[in-house]
């Protein structure tokens, strides 16, 4: 922004905030709902290949009696749990060695194998190919994974580039369960489009804005720059960039320091988040001083809008409404206490949730 200036940790002006801000580089994904597993209703790999995490697998199974997901990191990877808190909450996080363990995107398709074993003792496999020589179109997407967090820790963002659907070849998918073949779910229509509803979409970018906090006010400079006004006293942009990934989150007018706002004050704005230039969504900022204490919040009230999709891609965004209005079912608060130690205490709320049922009912799974 034309009046801002990056400021690092230790220099004059703001050097604490209210704004927390963590992208996680995902090289590589895929995943796919389970519509007649008894156990589990939906998979998801991950594949690292970074300087943050290393290289590796991360695969986790979603169970369809409580919505609890269960995490297998493959063994040597660097990942925080805290950063998985999706569905139902966290069922199991236990380092594995995979029998197999490969996760490939080319310019025609996907090549994907896994076997490893579960926390039940039951064999998961999993062999998808969908390549056939010809270069595929593909789209940007928001996911929707947020939509189904009963208990949100942050604002979980996660921005798939490069994705799209398996075709329809063969050979067809594997999917077992414990020797049981499991069906996935599907998008009406099948014979015309000719996809699966199996995702899959390389690189992604997994942003966190605001982590649920209780303490000191955030620092600046772990891993983040924030652009000041240019006397400093104002927060007009927190940024963070990781493995060519780079987030900003704007705010107009900018925030002043909470610490110095006057008792009574009462201030407010607009705040949005761009992720890899691109616009996701955003809302309303305020806060208000009374005696030693200052509340704040973050109102999500921008719906996701997507740029140019394929016709099957905007098919399903639009009738399936979730895609586009999930984030709005968010908002932040934050109290800080003044005084001798500024502290901090934040938590997310949605304002309503279906637990990601609409988009189940709409892909029958």
């Amino acid at each position: 922004m034309s009046n801002g200036e990056v400021h690092a940790a230790g220099v004059s002006g703001v050097d604490a905030g209210p704004l927390s801000l963590t992208v996680r580089p995902i090289a590589r994904l895929l995943n796919f709902e389970l519509a007649d597993d008894p156990v589990y209703d939906g998979l998801e790999l991950q594949w690292f290949d970074d300087h943050l995490h290393g290289s590796g697998m991360l695969a986790f199974l979603s169970r369809r009696a409580n919505r609890r997901v269960d995490y297998y990191p493959q063994r040597g990877l660097r990942l925080d749990p805290a950063g998985y808190e999706i569905g139902g909450g966290t069922g199991s996080w236990t380092e594995t060695d995979f029998d197999v363990a490969r996760l490939e995107i080319t310019e025609d398709g996907i090549d994907a194998e896994v076997q490893f074993a579960d926390v039940d003792g039951h064999l998961i496999q999993v062999r998808i190919d969908d390549r056939d020589g010809r270069r595929r179109r593909r789209a940007q997407l928001l996911a929707p994974v947020s939509a189904g967090i009963d208990r949100p820790t942050a604002l979980l963002l996660v921005w798939l580039d490069g994705f799209d659907l398996v075709r329809v070849t063969s050979p067809r998918p594997v999917i077992r369960i414990g020797g049981r073949e499991a069906a996935t779910g599907r998008l009406p229509g099948a014979r015309l489009h000719r996809r699966q509803l199996i995702k899959y979409a390389a690189p992604v970018c997994a942003v966190e804005l605001n982590r649920k906090h209780d303490g000191p006010l955030h620092a600046v400079g772990r891993g983040r720059d924030v652009e000041l006004t240019a006397d400093g006293s104002c927060i007009t942009a927190v940024a963070s960039e990781q493995d060519g990934h780079r987030v900003r989150v704007f705010l107009d007018p900018a925030l002043p320091d909470v610490r110095g706002l006057p008792d009574g004050a009462v201030e407010e704005g607009r705040w949005y988040v761009v992720v890899d230039g691109v616009r996701l969504t955003g809302g309303r900022w305020w806060a208000t001083r009374s005696g030693d204490r200052v509340r704040l919040g973050l109102d999500v009230e921008e719906r996701w809008r997507p740029g140019r999709l394929p016709w099957l891609m905007r098919l399903v965004t639009t009738a399936v409404p979730v895609f586009r209005r999930w984030p709005t079912t968010y908002r932040w608060r934050a109290v800080v206490e003044l005084g001798s130690s500024v502290t901090m205490t934040s938590t997310w709320e949605r304002t309503t949730s279906d637990g990601g049922q609409a988009y189940r009912r709409a892909t029958r799974s």
